[in-house]
């Protein structure tokens, strides 16, 4: 395991520096890529010949260590749930909804242009946030002129999660069997499960902060500089993830004080890995945003109006997330489970969290990004874009404290608690972190941003000795089990990516039972959802769109958007983004003939109006059957310009 981290931790550093480096160079491009990949395996080479384990020794060792590790029921259901998440990556494309709206096509934008640029766009998430998943996703969308591919970067790191838990919990001294049990519960995390076969960049970044916390307690104890500076990496890619994950450097940091010194050991080496750190890091990105917009963050900035949920007070923010975390892990993972059928209560209580918004008391809370809400129009229940750690991990700690009550009276001798005041403050720290976390994020959905958060959150609790007896308690262990069952059979009927004929059971019951209720939820969930449109939406556009015009006007707005279904496949066109006060004389300046539009951008009357301004024509439209309506509005225009 150990040997994988560290390989992931210097790819992902190639890749990242190299995107960076390439782009100085505007030589994003295959033959750029082709050096990189020439100069990984040089080191893939050179680590073989200075490694004294032949081949056929490590295959026998590894084939040992996995029949002896996945002997027992919790890693077969580990297996089984990394099993399905890569058969669902496999068999369906990657519709995740923030990266189809700006992570993938910055992505695409900086392929085309050959470098990273400042983008021409009206959503600034294009230009402002972290990079550290598109540096990745990069050479992938380059080779393979699409996006399906791309769910492995998740993957192998969800491979990763077990092994470094318990490494992280055994170092900050929870006990082994403890550790070993929790390893794998955490690792079946509703938020780490879903999205291993998804591109989605909430849990991804958690290998990398334990990884580097990890390292750096190994450095630790065996005044070990590789592992300092393969820490350092870990560390700085950590904070190139997401803005919201700055604040786990600091974890790093108390983990590597001590050590520190020893980069004196070798001063000009260390130097070249500080220098590949900065280059890795938030660094970057901070210093374009501070050039173009005045800030090295610059949410409230026009054309992301909607990010000032940055901007909270303090107290309120701790208060309202207090609130909405909870409720976000806490929710059934099928919304229908919950009577009345979920379109029901799911209305109802956003409607209250409105409501209450506009209460004297509520307004506190105003600059949170739909305070209280719970999505459901493209989820349906518990997805890869919604989920925390889940429900059921909270059921799991409800028990523990029952069984707690039966066994305070037989607590196993102490072990004595090492008094080291590194291991006490990791311990700690991770808790004070998560209260800074609350009081400046006021996003939608913050219980899958916390996802790198949430393991660290455990060893101050998982210390006390009665967690000995309770991992020992059949009962408890049989509840484990189960959870972890739970989370196949999640996987397995996931809205988003099912695992089962979906189309044909429930298109063959909404036809034998049209008025049933469940049906029509179901239907709902499998048929009819948000990715079902945008899975139609990229049918429409790939034969709508003309196959001779090397460059597409896109004129959208923040959160309307699946830009890359008129980038795929790579490499047959560009596109231009339109802003709402780009002139006719500008878009004919670009050489752009056709356009794609949204209905919701260009209701119709907005529409004949804009198309007399611009003298331009509909060429074709797609409107989204939706069952039981009579809507016939278009939600996709193909425009030309005359």
């Amino acid at each position: 395991m150990l040997t994988l981290v560290r390989f992931w931790i210097l790819l992902s550093t190639l890749l990242v520096a190299g995107g960076w480096i390439l782009s100085a160079l505007r030589q994003l491009n295959r033959a750029g890529y082709a050096v990189i990949f020439a100069l990984l395996a040089l080191v893939i080479l050179v680590w073989w010949q200075n490694n004294e384990t032949s081949l056929r020794e490590k295959m026998i060792r590894f084939r040992r260590k996995f029949r002896k590790r996945f002997s027992r029921r919790l890693p077969q259901l580990f297996l089984l749930i990394a099993a399905l998440a890569f058969l669902s990556g496999c068999l369906y494309p990657a519709l995740n909804f923030d990266a189809n709206a700006y992570r993938l096509p910055r992505v695409m934008h900086w392929l085309w242009a050959g470098q990273w640029h400042w983008i021409h766009t009206f959503d600034a998430r294009l230009n402002i946030s972290a990079c550290g998943m598109e540096w990745l996703s990069a050479p992938l969308i380059l080779f393979t002129h699409n996006d399906r591919t791309l769910f492995l970067i998740n993957w192998i790191s969800y491979l990763m999660l077990p092994g470094l838990v318990f490494s992280v919990f055994t170092r900050l001294q929870v006990r082994p069997r403890v550790a070993w049990w929790w390893a794998w519960l955490l690792s079946s995390g509703w938020c780490f499960a879903l999205q291993a076969g998804s591109i989605a960049n909430d849990s991804f970044a958690a290998i990398y902060i334990l990884a580097a916390v990890d390292l750096a307690l190994r450095a630790r104890q065996n005044k070990s500089l590789t592992d300092l500076w393969l820490s350092l990496l870990a560390a700085a890619l950590v904070t190139d993830t997401k803005q919201t994950n700055i604040p786990l450097a600091a974890l790093w940091l108390i983990a590597v004080w001590p050590v520190l010194p020893l980069l004196w050991k070798n001063p000009l080496r260390s130097g070249v890995v500080v220098a590949a750190g900065l280059l890795i890091s938030i660094v970057p990105i901070s210093v374009a945003n501070l050039w173009h917009t005045g800030s090295w963050l610059p949410v409230g900035n026009a054309g992301i109006a909607r990010l000032g949920e940055f901007n909270l007070n303090p107290f309120w923010g701790i208060v309202g997330n207090l609130f909405c975390i909870p409720i976000q892990n806490l929710v059934p993972p099928f919304y229908e489970l919950i009577p009345p059928f979920y379109s029901y209560w799911l209305s109802a209580w956003n409607e209250l969290m409105t409501h209450f918004l506009q209460t004297s008391f509520g307004a506190h809370f105003r600059s949170f990004e739909n305070f209280g809400h719970l999505s459901g129009v493209y989820y349906h229940g518990i997805s890869e874009g919604n989920a925390g750690l889940g429900l059921g991990i909270g059921v799991l700690w409800l028990a523990a404290f029952r069984i707690h009550r039966r066994c305070k009276m037989n607590l196993p001798t102490a072990v004595e608690v090492s008094r080291d005041k590194i291991l006490l403050l990791l311990r700690v720290a991770p808790w004070a972190l998560l209260l800074l976390f609350m009081a400046k994020v006021g996003t939608f959905e913050n219980a899958r941003h916390l996802a790198p958060y949430y393991v660290f959150l455990f060893p101050i609790l998982l210390i006390h000795p009665v967690w000995s007896l309770v991992v020992r308690h059949r009962k408890w262990q049989r509840l484990a089990i189960v959870v972890m069952g739970f989370t196949v059979a999640l996987i397995f009927a996931s809205g988003d990516r099912p695992l089962f004929p979906a189309k044909t059971v429930f298109s063959a019951l909404r036809a034998k039972f049209p008025d049933n209720e469940f049906i029509a939820e179901e239907c709902s969930r499998y048929l009819d959802g948000g990715y079902a449109i945008t899975l139609a939406q990229r049918d429409f556009l790939q034969t709508a769109l003309p196959h001779g015009e090397t460059k597409i006007g896109y004129y959208a707005l923040m959160y309307d958007v699946d830009e890359p279904g008129i980038w795929l496949p790579f490499g047959r066109r560009s596109v231009v983004e339109i802003l709402p006060d780009d002139s006719p004389a500008r878009l004919r300046a670009e050489g752009i003939k056709y356009l794609v539009t949204y209905g919701k951008v260009l209701p119709q009357q907005n529409l004949n109006r804009w198309l007399k301004e611009y003298d331009a024509t509909v060429v074709s439209q797609y409107t989204f059957p939706r069952p039981g309506t009579r809507t016939t509005a278009a939600d996709l225009y193909l425009i030309r310009l005359n």
